[in-house]
């Protein structure tokens, strides 16, 4: 997601040239403090940044400050869906069948991830690398998951 946000890929960033006002009060680096007025309160920030500046660190790379790059993970999601039927006896008579049932089944339907990046699509649930790496929380481009649909039929003789 990051990396996407960084270079301005996001539908949402149409104006990625736009300096950038951080939500947030003024504080001391040094203390880490926030700074305060006359009257004793916090000072919103109102100084913008480049994209530049809000993106890239000063002689590192890419992705700036970590704070931008922090999302909640809830996610809602209709995991799995099923939905079966028993035809009765009395429509088997003149069959062969002994047996039969239909069902149709959907797995992966549709999430949510409310506070990830608009445009984003990501899903929180899918690892970041491979299932043995032991990275937890940390996403890497992954895609969400797959979506599966399927038919059943199931008969007896």
């Amino acid at each position: 997601g990051s990396s996407l946000l960084l270079r301005g890929m996001l539908a949402f960033q149409e104006d990625r040239e736009a300096f950038r006002v951080i939500p947030g009060v003024y504080g001391n680096p040094q203390t880490f403090e926030p700074v305060l007025d006359e009257n004793g309160k916090t000072i919103s920030n109102t100084t913008g940044v480049t994209p530049f500046e809000s993106h890239f660190t000063k002689g590192f790379g890419a992705y700036g400050a970590s704070e931008t790059n922090i999302y909640d993970a809830t996610v809602y999601r209709l995991r799995e869906i099923s939905f079966g039927y028993n035809f009765p006896k009395s429509f088997l008579n003149k069959t062969p069948f002994g047996n039969l049932k239909l069902s149709v089944s959907g797995r992966n339907l549709w999430f949510k991830a409310p506070n990830m990046l608009k445009d984003l699509n990501m899903d929180p649930e899918v690892l970041g690398f491979t299932a043995n790496s032991n990275i937890q929380g940390i996403e890497l481009g992954s895609t969400p998951t797959t979506r599966r649909f399927g038919v059943n039929l199931y008969a007896t003789f």
